[in-house]
C-alpha cells in the first residue's frame, strides 16, 4: 500500500510536466506557423455549479453545443458517443434497461434499488435513472460531459461521471423557428418553438417536436416492424426578473414514447443437441449472425414512456455572492414487453428427448416512478482570495414496479396438440402455462452537504479543496406469486420480503491549479469518490438478494492542460487520468432453471487510467476542425465471483470492463465553401468517429464482442446571412459500417444483440426556418 501511493503522487506530477512541454512547443510552432490572429470562441460552462470559462474549470470536460449536435443528426443521448469519444451509452431491450459509461465505468443493472454511476443533470435539475431521458434532445444550448467522478459538486450518483445538460433561454426579442426532416428509413422529425419577452419583466419560450422511424429490421412472424419509435413532447421555460437582484426560472416539460424496439435479434448460435434440433431449425425464417436486425417472435418487443416535470430556480445577487435555489419534481412511467424464448415456435417438436424443457416465454413489466429534488446554494462572485460555493441537498424517489413472466412448458403424457400446439416430445406431452407476477416498491432518501473553495495564493497559483457529505437510506418491499411450488424457466417460486439500508458516506477533492502563461493552465487534483448503497430488488430476487449492497469508493488521480493559441487559432486540452474502484457494483449472470437471470453484486475492485485530448482548430476563417481522442485502460483487477461460479476470477481477473474500448475519438471539419451565393453561405462539415474493440459481458464471453469500427457522417448546408433559412442535406454512415452496441450470450445458446439506427448508411434532409 505504501509503494503504491509513492507511485501514484510522482504519476501526477510527472504527467503535467510532460503535458506542459507539449503545450509549450506547441506555442512556438503556432507563433512561427501563423502570424494571423483568429478568434477563439470562449465557452461558458456549469461545471462547477457556476458560470465559468472552459478553459479556467480545472475538470476534464468535453463540451458540445446544440447547434453542433442538430446538424450532426445527433439527438438523442444514445448517440453522444458520435461526438464524445469517452462516453458509452449501453442500450438495452426497454429505456429502463438503459445506461451511460464514462472511461469505460457505468452501472449496468436491471434492478429498483441501484443508481447510475453517470448522473444526467438538465438545467439543474438531477435525472435519477438514465432511463428518464428517453426523448428527443430539445433546443439545447450545450452538452458538458465531466469525465471522472464528480462527488463534491454533483454528488454519490457521479462517481464516474455528469452529462450535464443546459437548455437554451428566451430571448430579448421575439423569434421563433419551425424545422423538418426527413431521412431513409421513413425517418421524420418536426420541430418549432417561440421565444421572446411577455413583459418588461418577463419571457418565455415553448418548444415542440415530433420524431417518427419505422425501424431497421422486421420481425418475419408477423411482417411488423421492428427497432422504430414514435415520439413527442414540449418544453416551456419562463424567466422573471423580479427585481434588479432577484430573478425566477420556471420550466415544465413533457415527453411521450412508444418505441417498437430495441429488439433482440440473433447472432451467433452454438452447436449442441438443443440447438442442433430445436432452436436453428426453428430460426429457418431468419438468417442468425453478426449482420441479423431482424427477429422471429410471437410477441412484438415495444417500450412505452412517458417523461413530465416541473421545476422552479430562484436566483438572488447579494453583490459579493450570490443564493441558488431549485425545487423539482419528476415522473417517469415506463412499460415494456418482449419474447424471452427469441423465437415464434417455442415449444416445437422434439423426436428425441433433448428438448424436455423447451418453452415458450413472454416477459412484461411497467413502472412509475416519481422524485422530488431540492437543492440550495450559495457561490461568492468570483476574483476574491477565496472562491466557493457551497450547499445543502435533500432527493427523494419512489418506484413502483410490476412485471409478469408467462411460460408455456410441456409434460409427458400424451402424443396430441394442445391448443394447437405441437409436443414436446413424440408420445410425451401436454402443456403447461405457468406464469410469475411480481410487485414490488423501493424508496430512496437522500441528505447532503457539499462545499468546495478554491485558494487563490497568487494571481497564478490557485488551490482547491471540496467536500460531501452524504446520507442514504434505501428501502423496499416485494412479494412474487407462482402458479409453480418449484422453479421453472426462469422464474422462481413465492417469495415475498421488505427491508432497507442506512449508510452514511464521504466524498471530496483536493487539487492544484498554475498558470503556466496566460493561455495555459496546468492541474493536479486528487478524487475521493462515493455511490451510495443498493438493494438488488428485481423479479428473481431470492433471500439472499435482501442483504444489501455494499458503498461503491473511488480514489481518482487527474493531471490535465488546458491551452489557447490565439496565433494559431487553436484551442487544445489534455488530461492523463487513473482511478480505481472497490465494492464496484454490477451483474452477475446465472442460470435459473436454463435461463439466464442477472444479479447486482459488489463484484470487486476495477481501474480505469488513460490520456485524453480535446481539440478546436479554426485553421482560417472559413475552416475549423473539432474534435478528441482518448486511450483507456479500464479493467478488472479483482474480481468477486458468484457462489454459483467461485472459480471464475481465473478466467476474468486482469481483463477489460466490459463497454471500455481501448481507443475512442471523433473529429468534424466545418468548411465554409468558397462558392460565391447570393444571401448566404454553403457550409460542408465531414464527422469522422472510430472506436476500437470493445466487449459487452464482464464474465468475458469472447464471443460478446464488437470489433473496432469507424464510421463518416457529413452534412451539406445553406444557411441565408440573417440566420433565418437553412437548408441541410444528410449522409450518414457513408462507408455502410454496420456494427452492434450490445452482444450478450443467453446461457450456452446462442448470442444475441442489438443493431442502432446508425449501424447503416442513409439519406436525408433538414429545413428550418426563423422568424
Amino acid at each position: 500500500m505504501q509503494r503504491a501511493k509513492h507511485l501514484t503522487r510522482p504519476m501526477a506530477g510527472t504527467a503535467l510536466a510532460g503535458l506542459a512541454g507539449t503545450a509549450l512547443a506547441l506555442v512556438s510552432l503556432s507563433g512561427t506557423a501563423m502570424a494571423q490572429e483568429i478568434l477563439l470562441e470562449e465557452i461558458i460552462v456549469t461545471a462547477q455549479k457556476r458560470v465559468q470559462n472552459l478553459q479556467d474549470v480545472p475538470v476534464a470536460i468535453s463540451v458540445v453545443t446544440g447547434d453542433q449536435l442538430e446538424q450532426a443528426n445527433v439527438n438523442s443521448a444514445e448517440q453522444l458517443f458520435q461526438r464524445v469519444p469517452t462516453i458509452t451509452f449501453r442500450k438495452g431491450n426497454t429505456n429502463k434497461d438503459s445506461a451511460i459509461s464514462i472511461r469505460g465505468v457505468g452501472t449496468i443493472s436491471f434492478a429498483s434499488g441501484v443508481e447510475p454511476s453517470v448522473s444526467t443533470v438538465i438545467d439543474g435539475v438531477v435525472y435519477a435513472r438514465a432511463g428518464q431521458q428517453t426523448a428527443d434532445f430539445l433546443d439545447l444550448e450545450r452538452v458538458e460531459v465531466l469525465r471522472g467522478p464528480q462527488g463534491s459538486i454533483f454528488g454519490k450518483n457521479a462517481s464516474a461521471g455528469v452529462v450535464n445538460i443546459t437548455t437554451r433561454s428566451p430571448g430579448a426579442t421575439p423569434k421563433g423557428f419551425v424545422e423538418g426532416s426527413y431521412y431513409e428509413g421513413n425517418e421524420y422529425r418536426l420541430k418549432a418553438g417561440v421565444s421572446g419577452p411577455l413583459s418588461d419583466k418577463l419571457s418565455g419560450l415553448i418548444t415542440g417536436f415530433f420524431s417518427h422511424f419505422d425501424g431497421n429490421g422486421k420481425n418475419v412472424f408477423n411482417g411488423h416492424d421492428v427497432n422504430g419509435y414514435e415520439r413527442y413532447g414540449a418544453r416551456m421555460k419562463l424567466e422573471l426578473e423580479a427585481t434588479e437582484n432577484v430573478s425566477f426560472t420556471a420550466i415544465a416539460d413533457y415527453a411521450k414514447g412508444n418505441d417498437n424496439g430495441y429488439a433482440d435479434s440473433i447472432g451467433t448460435v452454438f452447436a449442441g443437441a438443443f440447438n442442433d434440433q430445436i432452436f436453428k431449425p426453428s430460426l429457418a425464417p431468419l438468417t442468425p449472425g453478426a449482420k441479423n436486425k431482424d427477429i422471429d417472435n410471437d410477441l412484438d418487443p415495444k417500450t412505452r414512456d412517458k417523461n413530465t416535470g416541473v421545476s422552479l430556480q430562484a436566483d438572488i445577487d447579494l453583490g459579493d455572492a450570490s443564493i441558488t435555489s431549485i425545487t423539482a419534481y419528476r415522473h417517469w412511467y415506463n412499460y415494456q414487453q418482449r419474447d424471452g424464448d427469441f423465437r415464434s415456435d417455442a415449444p416445437a417438436y422434439v423426436a428425441t428427448g433433448v428438448a424436455a424443457s423447451d418453452a415458450r416465454s413472454h416477459d412484461r413489466g411497467d413502472l412509475s416512478f416519481d422524485q422530488f429534488t431540492q437543492e440550495l446554494r450559495i457561490a461568492s462572485s468570483g476574483l476574491n482570495f477565496i472562491d466557493y460555493v457551497a450547499g445543502l441537498y435533500y432527493y427523494t424517489t419512489k418506484e413502483v414496479d410490476f412485471f409478469n413472466r408467462t411460460v408455456t412448458a410441456c409434460t409427458a403424457t400424451t402424443l396430441a396438440a394442445v391448443n394447437g400446439l405441437l409436443p414436446c416430445r413424440e408420445g410425451a406431452s401436454t402443456y403447461v402455462t405457468q406464469q410469475g407476477n411480481a410487485d414490488f416498491t423501493t424508496k430512496l432518501k437522500n441528505y447532503a452537504a457539499f462545499g468546495q473553495a478554491t485558494v487563490n495564493f497568487t494571481d497564478d497559483f490557485r488551490a482547491i479543496l471540496g467536500g460531501r457529505y452524504t446520507e442514504d437510506k434505501v428501502s423496499f418491499d416485494f412479494e412474487r406469486r407462482s402458479t409453480s411450488a418449484a422453479a421453472f424457466a426462469g422464474v422462481r417460486p413465492y417469495f415475498a420480503a421488505s427491508g432497507s439500508t442506512k449508510q452514511d458516506g464521504i466524498s471530496g477533492n483536493a487539487g492544484i491549479q498554475y498558470d503556466f502563461a496566460d493561455d495555459i493552465i496546468g492541474y493536479a487534483t486528487y478524487t475521493r469518490g462515493y455511490k451510495g448503497p443498493a438493494l438488488n430488488v428485481f423479479f428473481n430476487m431470492i433471500a439472499t438478494d435482501t442483504l444489501p449492497i455494499s458503498e461503491e469508493t473511488s480514489n481518482a488521480y487527474e493531471a490535465g492542460l488546458k491551452t489557447r493559441f490565439p496565433e494559431a487559432g487553436l484551442m487544445l486540452n489534455l488530461a492523463a487520468f487513473k482511478t480505481v474502484y472497490d465494492g464496484y457494483q454490477a451483474n452477475n449472470l446465472e442460470l435459473v432453471a436454463g435461463q439466464v437471470v442477472t444479479r447486482l453484486t459488489n463484484a470487486g475492485s476495477v481501474s480505469t487510467r488513460g490520456l485524453e485530448a480535446d481539440f478546436t482548430w479554426a485553421a482560417t476563417r472559413d475552416l475549423e476542425f473539432n474534435g478528441g481522442l482518448s486511450y483507456t485502460k479500464a479493467r478488472i483487477d479483482k474480481f468477486k465471483c458468484p457462489t454459483t461460479t467461485p472459480t471464475c476470477a481465473d478466467a476474468i481477473n486482469g481483463k477489460r470492463l466490459p463497454f471500455s474500448a481501448k481507443w475512442k475519438g471523433s473529429v468534424t471539419a466545418d468548411w465554409r465553401l468558397p462558392v460565391d451565393l447570393p444571401n448566404g453561405d454553403l457550409n460542408l462539415s465531414n464527422s469522422v468517429q472510430f472506436t476500437s474493440k470493445q466487449g459487452f459481458d464482464i464474465n468475458q464471453n469472447p464471443n460478446a464482442v464488437q470489433d473496432g469500427y469507424a464510421t463518416w457522417d457529413a452534412v451539406l448546408a445553406w444557411q441565408s446571412d440573417d440566420d433565418k433559412y437553412r437548408v441541410s442535406l444528410i449522409a450518414k454512415n457513408i462507408t455502410d459500417k454496420q456494427y452492434v452496441i450490445l452482444r450478450i450470450p443467453n446461457g450456452t445458446a446462442f448470442m444475441r444483440q442489438i443493431t442502432p439506427r446508425d449501424a447503416e448508411r442513409y439519406f436525408g434532409a433538414s429545413v428550418r426556418v426563423g422568424f
